[in-house]
């Protein structure tokens, strides 16, 4: 799923005040075992870096106002996000995400990705995320400020960046409805009661829809 202009201009603009003089670190610290040797990139710390926490509230900001993260994913927790740096030569392995993954302060199961492009396009080469499919790999190389999010369960990686930076923003959340199926039914459910709904929101079709998605979200939340 795409998010176009997750962050709006200004906040990209205190991004990059607050990148300006912002320490990395090696980012193969936070990989898993079995990842550890497939990433080499640099990142902000979560904690302890003025940078990496001012962008990561920042960022958390967005996706708690997002209309549409909220309504197709339903995110019920969602660790401290991470920017990350590529350089020339650096890239990300194929690997999938750990299952459960902690910030310090939570630990969650990982149900969906989330990479949060800070660089246009045009200021760097190569360094797409690549996402396994069903129909095949898909890349993204998208706009400043837009984000993909994509299913953990699927293999992935950052293909070498060859010229140029490549600043992101990366993070993972936990869903309150577990199965991606039941999600994407509550999604579009939800997607035509908002249609019903502008044209009256007291027609007795609204009020049927919204009954039955509030009752699907019942039946398959996990709190």
């Amino acid at each position: 799923m795409i998010v176009r202009g997750l962050l709006k201009p200004e906040e990209l603009e205190a991004i990059d005040r607050c990148l300006v003089s912002a320490v990395f670190e090696d980012g193969a610290s936070t990989a898993a075992t079995a990842a550890r040797g497939a990433k080499h990139n640099l990142q902000l710390p979560r904690r302890g870096s003025p940078a990496g926490e001012q962008v990561g509230e920042l960022v958390l900001d967005a996706i708690r106002q997002s209309p549409l993260i909220q309504a197709a994913l339903l995110p019920k927790w969602v660790l401290h996000p991470i920017v990350s740096r590529y350089e020339p030569g650096m890239g990300y392995g194929p690997h999938t995400d750990s299952p459960l993954m902690s910030d310090g302060q939570l630990t969650i199961r990982t149900d969906v990705g989330m990479t949060l492009f800070l660089s246009p396009p045009s200021t760097y080469a190569g360094g797409e995320l690549e996402v396994q499919t069903p129909a095949g790999p898909e890349r993204y190389r998208l706009d400043r400020g837009d984000a993909v999010l994509y299913p953990t369960t699927r293999l992935h990686r950052v293909l070498p960046v060859t010229s140029g930076v490549r600043l992101a923003v990366v993070t993972w959340m936990q869903c309150a409805v577990r199965d991606a199926e039941c999600r994407e039914l509550l999604f579009q459910l939800k997607s035509a009661q908002a249609l019903v709904e502008r044209r009256d929101p007291q027609a007795p079709e609204n009020l049927a829809l919204l009954q039955v998605y509030a009752n699907l979200v019942r039946r398959w939340a996990e709190i």
